[in-house]
């Protein structure tokens, strides 16, 4: 391949789309490469998200002038230009090559296949030169890629051994969490924290649904009969379960209670389906689960308490997960995709062993002259007076270098806090406008891991699930969950240096070497990125203290009286155009009134609908009665908010 910039995106493009808000996919993103003497190098990241503020961000673009406006914006930032990139890969409309899609076959959906190599890749330069067990495990793919993806397998899998590489079918738990999501008006995460409230003891014979194989398709109506089948069960079982009591905060309300119940054997379920993935693995392929590494990519292996009894069930050698590893990560793993050939051959090499990959925070004199009215003071802070800091106010805001990726590996905008004080979680979730038994993460310093956890181990991007010690139990409860597990996150010099200075000294200041962290962003609003929006949020919470590039104390005004949300991001990429008539294009494009869910059966199956013209009367028709039909068999399902 030709030296020079490339770009890799996961976004969607059109103006009905735009207009109308057709969500075909989620979590859109971008990432720039720099290929330079053999050597790639994922320079930054950007998930738009954290640009718009639209929490998975799935608004479409309106054109390719919009796009590529946003592009080059984005380019900027990296003193380059879209003239200087070499290809764009990944979104129909503005990509100049699919090349990337063919060493792959058609066996199975590209989606899955962006998901492996973010798996494979991550935290290991060289996956195909030692033993490995991989799996892309989400609630499946999108169409744009290829229309006939909903014909192809959704989730796939490799072993890696002395005989190559091997691809298999996996079948993912992802499609449980994602209608479970949709019927309880819950976010998977939320979900997956009620798995664990309460010590409910409906008990259920799973092997009853080991007839029902999440595999492709079908796994959209097989979920939807196992959900409902638990749901049911569990509303006709006689519950002696209780939550957790927390001081401070009341028990689960009953429904609570319900969702924690079913979602617990939903859990169960869960780990049942993968091992039964390793099973074929090790039976059907060869794999030998002892000697080989665990990957695991997709939106379910966000899924700790299922990680973490993988690794202590399967005496795997090690494992990796990326940050990134939902779809927020299908942009780098199109990247990933298109230099395969090469990495896969030695012509190249790459490493990708941080999260640490998107935009900064901003000029500092900047960011904060557009806030100046919430600054009370600014002044230099050691890691010592953080460390200081956070024993007295309990609560401080964290602002700190190139943001991290993916929804799990913070560190660099956070919120960090006393662990020692379950006031202090209560208070995080006050905050954050969060339930009362909502989690609260431990960042640990690795070298003290075994002291807070049993069967320790790194745990780099907080997608681990860990038993905790009588110690840690007695010293740190404000960062355990109801169970008293902890979703830990380990820090050392090398992977936060900053964050492990302020550890070291918290430590030596309290014996503790522990610190509360949660994503620094109000409800429904993805993390903060800039920091003129720390600032605001931090204000407005009541928060009194930022620190900036863990070098920089700002002291803030309390505006907690006049906070009205999350300030404004730069959402002005993605509205429609000043100017554009937009009732006229939508009579233009959409002259049949098709609504929302009718458009997008129609957008998210262009395999079906072939050269289907909405703007004729006949085929707007055939649309309708087709979306019409397959919402009888798949009720909720074009619902995508």
């Amino acid at each position: 391949m030709i030296e020079g910039l490339y770009l890799s995106t996961f976004f969607d493009i059109g103006p009905l789309k735009n207009l109308l808000d057709i969500r075909l996919r989620h979590d859109h993103g971008a990432a720039l490469w720099e290929l330079d003497n053999g050597t790639l190098r994922l320079r930054r990241y950007w998930e738009f998200e954290r640009i718009s503020g639209l929490k998975q961000h799935s608004r479409a673009l309106y054109d390719q002038n919009q796009a590529r406006h946003l592009l080059q914006h984005l380019l900027a930032e990296e003193d380059a230009d879209l003239r200087d990139v070499v290809e764009i890969w990944g979104t129909p409309g503005i990509e100049t090559s699919t090349n990337y899609q063919r060493t792959f076959g058609s066996a199975y959906a590209f989606h899955g296949m962006a998901h492996l190599m973010t798996a494979l890749f991550c935290q290991n330069p060289a996956p195909l030169t030692e033993p490995m067990v991989a799996m892309s495990l989400d609630a499946g793919p999108d169409c744009l890629f290829e229309p006939d993806a909903y014909d192809r397998h959704y989730y796939p899998g490799c072993v890696i051994d002395e005989r190559g590489l091997r691809m298999f079918p996996c079948e993912s738990p992802g499609r449980l969490w994602s209608y479970a999501s949709k019927k309880f008006g819950l976010r998977e995460g939320t979900l997956m924290a009620l798995a664990s409230a309460s010590d409910d003891d409906a008990e259920l014979d799973l092997t009853v649904f080991d007839r029902q194989p999440l595999l492709d398709l079908s796994a959209r109506r097989a979920a939807a009969d196992i959900v409902d089948t638990i749901d049911s069960h569990v509303r006709s079982y006689r519950r002696t379960g209780r939550s957790a009591a927390t001081p401070g905060a009341g028990p689960l309300t009953p429904a609570e209670l319900h969702v924690s119940a079913v979602m617990q054997l939903i859990a169960r379920l869960s780990l049942r389906i993968v091992r039964r993935n390793l099973d074929l693995a090790e039976t059907e392929y060869g794999a030998d689960l002892a000697a080989s590494r665990l990957a695991l990519a997709g939106g379910f292996a966000l899924n700790c308490p299922t990680n973490s009894q993988l690794l202590q069930d399967v005496p795997f050698t090690g494992y990796q997960i990326p940050p990134c590893t939902s779809d927020s990560g299908i942009a780098l793993g199109t990247g990933l995709a298109a230099f395969y050939p090469q990495l896969r051959s030695g012509a190249i090499s790459t490493a990708f062993d941080t999260a640490y990959y998107g935009q900064g925070p901003g000029d500092l004199a900047e960011e904060l002259d557009q806030v100046s009215d919430l600054v009370d003071n600014i002044e230099p802070i050691s890691a010592d007076g953080v460390a200081e800091l956070l024993a007295r106010e309990g609560i401080i805001a964290w602002v700190n270098g190139t943001a991290e990726i993916g929804p799990r590996a913070l560190g660099n905008r956070s919120l960090l806090a006393d662990p020692r004080s379950l006031e202090v979680k209560n208070r995080l979730n006050q905050i954050k406008q969060r339930q009362w038994w909502r989690p609260v993460a431990p960042l640990v310093l690795d070298q003290d891991g075994p002291d807070y956890f049993r069967d320790y181990r790194h745990s780099p991007y907080m997608l681990l699930n860990f038993h905790t010690t009588a110690h840690a139990q007695a010293t740190v409860p404000g960062v355990l969950h109801l169970d008293h597990s902890a979703r830990a996150q380990s820090v050392s010099a090398r992977t936060n240096p900053d964050l492990a200075r302020v550890l070291h000294s918290f430590k030596r200041q309290t014996g503790v070497s522990i610190l509360g962290n949660t994503s620094l962003n109000d409800a429904d609003e993805p993390i903060i990125n800039r920091l003129s929006e720390a600032v605001h949020f931090a204000a407005g919470k009541g928060i009194r203290s930022l620190v900036a590039n863990a070098t920089t104390l700002i002291t803030l005004h309390d505006n907690t009286n006049h906070y009205a949300g999350p300030r404004p991001r730069q959402r002005r990429f993605f509205e429609t155009p000043a100017g554009a008539d937009t009732s006229a294009v939508v009579r233009e494009l959409n002259p049949h009134d098709l609504d929302q869910r009718e458009l997008t059966y129609f957008y998210d199956n262009p395999a079906l609908f072939g050269t289907t013209d909405i703007r004729i009367a006949d085929d707007a028709k055939d649309v309708r009665s087709r979306t019409e039909a397959y919402l009888r068999e798949n009720p909720g399902a074009l619902d995508r908010r």
